[in-house]
C-alpha cells in the first residue's frame, strides 16, 4: 500500500507482496540446480552419444539462467521485506528488482526454447543417459509452466485503470453528461466485471443491466478513493480481527459473572417456540438442512418417487420446479407439512424474484408465508443492488427508504400473491389463524418489506426475520414495523451489520489499523495465518491512534483536499459535485434492520470450552438496540453464524432451555 507503480501504471499488488512468490520461486529455482547438478554429475561420462554436447550446453545454460534468477529474487524478496505497509519509500529498490527479474525471462525463455526443441525434435539421441533426457524434459515443461504462471498473475495484477489519471480533468459538455447519466470509470469498470463474472450464469436482459448499473455504481463509489491492494486488505483483516478480539476479551473480563437473569415468563416460552417452529419452515431451502441426518437419506427417494409417478398427486399449486418435483419433495421432508396443507409453492428464481411458499400450521394456527434465502448468482445480484430506493406503500410513512434489490423481490411476491389470491382465500377459511411472513438473510429481508406490503390487509400479521441484511430500510420503516417484525440475529453475522455506510466506516477502520500496524505484511499474514489454525496471539508492533484524530477517525484524508474550492462555473466542477453529491446519497444513507431485534450469542464459557455441550444452555438472548448492529465485526465467526443450520441450532438451544431452566443474559 499504496499500489505499485511500473512500467507506466498503477497494478493491483503492492512493493511488498514479492516476499512468498519470490521465495517460493526461489525453492523452485534452487531444487532445479540441485537436480541438475547430481544427474550431470553422475551421467556424465555418458554424453559422449550423438547430440551429447547440445545436453552439457543446455545444463550449463539453464545453470547460468537460474543462477541469475536466484540472485535477483533474492534481492526482491530483501527488498520488498523491508517496512512497514505504508513505508513505500523503503522499498524503492522493489521496481529496478523487479525489472530485473522480468529482464532475465527473456534469456530464460529463449534457453527453454532451444531446450524444447533439441529434446523433443530428435536433435539429441543419447539412449546411454535416459535420466539426463527425462530432467531436461521436465525442466522445459516446468519452465514452460512458471511461465504461463506469471502471466497470468500479470494479468490478475492488472488494473484497468492503472493508466488513466483519476479525476475530471478535460471535461466538455457531452463527457459532464455522460458521468452524470452513466457514471464515472470506476463504476463502468465494476459494471463491466458484474456482466462478465454474471453473464454467463445468468443471462442478459434489460432489468440485469439495470442491476449491473446499480451495483457497479455502489462498489465504484466505495472504492474509488482507497489505494487499496488484495493483500492489502487481507493482512488489514488480520489486524482488526486481532484488535476486535483483544476488546472482546477484555468486554468479557469486565462482564463475567454480571448476567441478569430473565424471567421463564409464558411469553418468552412463546415466543421461542414460535420463533424456532417459524425458522423451520425456512430451512427446506438447504440442502445440508435437509441431509443433516443420515435417516433422512432413506427417505428422499421415497418422496422423489411418489411425485415423480404422480406429478398429478399436488392438490395445490406447484411452479418452477423439475419434472420429478425434487424440490417440492425437499420441501416436505424438511417442513414436515402435509400435501393438502402446502398451498403454494414458487420455485421461480430470477433477479429480484425470489422463491416462496404458503403453508397452513394447525397446530400453531399459522398461515406461513417463507421466503428462500441466497442461493445463486442471481440472487447474489439482488443482494447486491443496495442502493436505498422510496417505499412508497399504502400505511408507510412517508420518506421511507429500502434496499432496492429486496423491494423489488417483495414486490414481485406481493404481486404474486394478490394475483393467485391463495393467501387471502386461507385468511377467510381460517379467520383465527395469523398470517406469519419469515425467511432468512435474502428471505428475511424480502420478508419483512413483504410484511409492510400485507400489514394494511392483515393487520394481525407478525413477521419473523433471521439473519436479516442490515442495509434493508432506513431508521423511520424500522421503527415503524417494531410491533409486527422481529428481527433474529446470531452472535457475529456479518449480514446485519453490513450495509453502504458501515462498509465505509469499515473500510476507514481498516485504513486506520493498517497505518497503525509497524509490522511488515509479510509477518502479519504469515502470523494471522498461524493464530487462525494454531491459536495464540502474533507479536504485532501497533502505533495507537496513528493517524486518527480525537474522536478516533482517520484524520488523514483519502482525497487531496488542498486543491482549491472547484469554481461552480466549469463543466470540470461541475461534474465533480455531481458525483459527490451521487456518492454521498449512496454512502451516506443510513439503513438498517428491520422491527425488534433479538441478539442471540454464545455464552462466553462456551466459546472458551466448547466441551461444555451439556453444562445447561449453550445460547442467551436479548433485546437489542439497531446501533449494536451499526459496525462490522471482523471474526473467525462472522460467517459461521449466518449459516441456517447455525441459526437454527442457537434458537432451538433456546427453546430447549425454557422449559427447563432460567435464561442468563449479560445485558
Amino acid at each position: 500500500m499504496p499500489a505499485l507503480v511500473a512500467l507506466g501504471r498503477r497494478w493491483q499488488i503492492g512493493s511488498d507482496d514479492f516476499v512468498f512468490p519470490g521465495f517460493v520461486d526461489v525453492l523452485i529455482r534452487v531444487s532445479w540446480v540441485m537436480a541438475g547438478c547430481i544427474i550431470y554429475w553422475k551421467e556424465d561420462d555418458k554424453l559422449s552419444c550423438e547430440g551429447g554436447h547440445l545436453i552439457r550446453l543446455y545444463l550449463v545454460g539453464n545453470f547460468v539462467v537460474l543462477l541469475s534468477i536466484i540472485f535477483a529474487n533474492i534481492a526482491l524478496v530483501q527488498n520488498s521485506m523491508i517496512g512497514n505497509m505504508y513505508e513505500t519509500d523503503a522499498r524503492k529498490n522493489v521496481v529496478p528488482c523487479l525489472y530485473l527479474r522480468l529482464m532475465l525471462t527473456i534469456p530464460e525463455i529463449v534457453w527453454n526454447g532451444f531446450g524444447t526443441y533439441w529434446v523433443y525434435s530428435n536433435t539429441i539421441i543419447c539412449d546411454q543417459a535416459p535420466e539426463t533426457l527425462l530432467l531436461i524434459k521436465i525442466l522445459t515443461v516446468s519452465s514452460w509452466v512458471l511461465v504461463f504462471i506469471m502471466l497470468c498473475v500479470m494479468g490478475v495484477a492488472f488494473d484497468p485503470l492503472g493508466g488513466k489519471a483519476h479525476s475530471f480533468e478535460d471535461m466538455d459538455y457531452e463527457r459532464f453528461q455522460s458521468s452524470v447519466l452513466h457514471g464515472n470509470s470506476h463504476t463502468k469498470l465494476w459494471e463491466r466485471r458484474c456482466k462478465f463474472i454474471m453473464c454467463s450464469c445468468v443471462g442478459i436482459d434489460e432489468t440485469h443491466r439495470r442491476a449491473f448499473r446499480d451495483i457497479g455504481k455502489i462498489v465504484g463509489y466505495l472504492f474509488e478513493d482507497v489505494d487499496l491492494v488484495p493483500s492489502d486488505l487481507a493482512a488489514g483483516l488480520v489486524l482488526l480481527n486481532l484488535k476486535n478480539n483483544g476488546a472482546l476479551n477484555s468486554l468479557q473480563r469486565t462482564s463475567q459473572g454480571q448476567g441478569t437473569p430473565v424471567a421463564n415468563s409464558p411469553k418468552t416460552k412463546n415466543f421461542l417456540e414460535e420463533s424456532s417452529y417459524e425458522f423451520e419452515t425456512d430451512r427446506w431451502h438447504s440442502p445440508a438442512v435437509v441431509a443433516q441426518d443420515s435417516s433422512d437419506y432413506g427417505k428422499i427417494p421415497s418422496v422423489v418417487a411418489l411425485d415423480s409417478k404422480n406429478q398429478q398427486s399436488h392438490l395445490n399449486p406447484i411452479e418452477g420446479d423439475n419434472c420429478c418435483f425434487c424440490n417440492t419433495a425437499a420441501l416436505k421432508l424438511t417442513t414436515g407439512v402435509k400435501d393438502v396443507d402446502l398451498l403454494y409453492a414458487s420455485f421461480e428464481n430470477k433477479v429480484f424474484q425470489t422463491p416462496f411458499f404458503i403453508a397452513l400450521d394447525h397446530g400453531e394456527r399459522f398461515i406461513v408465508v417463507a421466503i428462500r434465502g441466497t442461493m445463486s448468482l442471481r440472487d447474489a445480484i439482488t443482494d447486491l443492488s443496495a442502493e436505498a430506493k422510496p417505499l412508497d406503500f399504502p400505511g408507510i410513512p412517508a420518506g421511507c427508504k429500502a434496499h432496492h434489490g429486496m423491494l423489488l423481490a417483495a414486490k414481485n411476491t406481493f404481486e404474486k400473491i394478490n394475483e393467485l389470491g391463495t393467501l387471502q382465500r386461507a385468511a377467510n377459511n381460517y379467520p383465527t389463524y395469523t398470517v406469519v411472513v419469515t425467511g432468512h438473510s435474502l428471505g428475511a429481508g424480502t420478508a419483512a418489506l413483504l410484511s409492510l406490503m400485507l400489514r394494511s390487509t392483515y393487520p394481525n400479521l407478525r413477521c419473523f426475520a433471521y439473519s436479516p441484511p442490515g442495509c434493508l430500510v432506513t431508521e423511520e420503516a424500522a421503527n415503524f414495523c417494531e410491533s409486527f417484525v422481529t428481527s433474529v440475529i446470531v452472535g457475529d453475522d456479518i449480514v446485519p451489520r453490513l450495509s453502504v455506510p458501515s462498509f465505509e466506516k469499515f473500510k476507514n477502520d481498516l485504513i486506520r489499523a493498517i497505518k497503525e500496524s509497524k509490522t511488515p505484511k509479510y509477518r502479519i499474514l504469515v502470523g494471522g495465518c498461524w493464530y487462525l489454525l494454531m491459536g495464540g496471539v502474533p507479536n504485532l508492533a501497533y502505533q495507537e491512534n496513528g493517524g486518527a484524530g480525537e474522536d478516533g477517525r482517520d484524520s488523514t484524508p483519502l482525497h487531496d483536499s488542498s486543491q482549491d474550492q472547484p469554481n461552480y462555473h466549469t463543466y470540470v466542477s461541475l461534474a465533480e459535485v455531481s458525483h459527490q453529491m451521487q456518492r454521498e446519497s449512496v454512502t451516506r444513507c443510513r439503513m438498517f434492520v428491520p422491527g425488534k431485534i433479538m441478539h442471540v450469542t454464545e455464552r462466553p464459557i462456551f466459546e472458551s470450552r466448547p466441551d461444555l455441550r451439556g453444562d445447561g444452555p449453550r445460547y442467551e438472548h436479548r433485546w437489542a438496540s439497531r446501533e449494536e448492529f451499526s459496525d462490522i465485526k471482523v471474526t473467525p465467526k462472522m460467517m459461521h453464524d449466518h449459516y441456517p443450520d447455525n441459526v437454527y441450532a442457537a434458537l432451538d438451544d433456546i427453546a430447549s432451555a425454557s422449559s427447563r431452566s432460567t435464561f442468563y443474559s449479560v445485558i
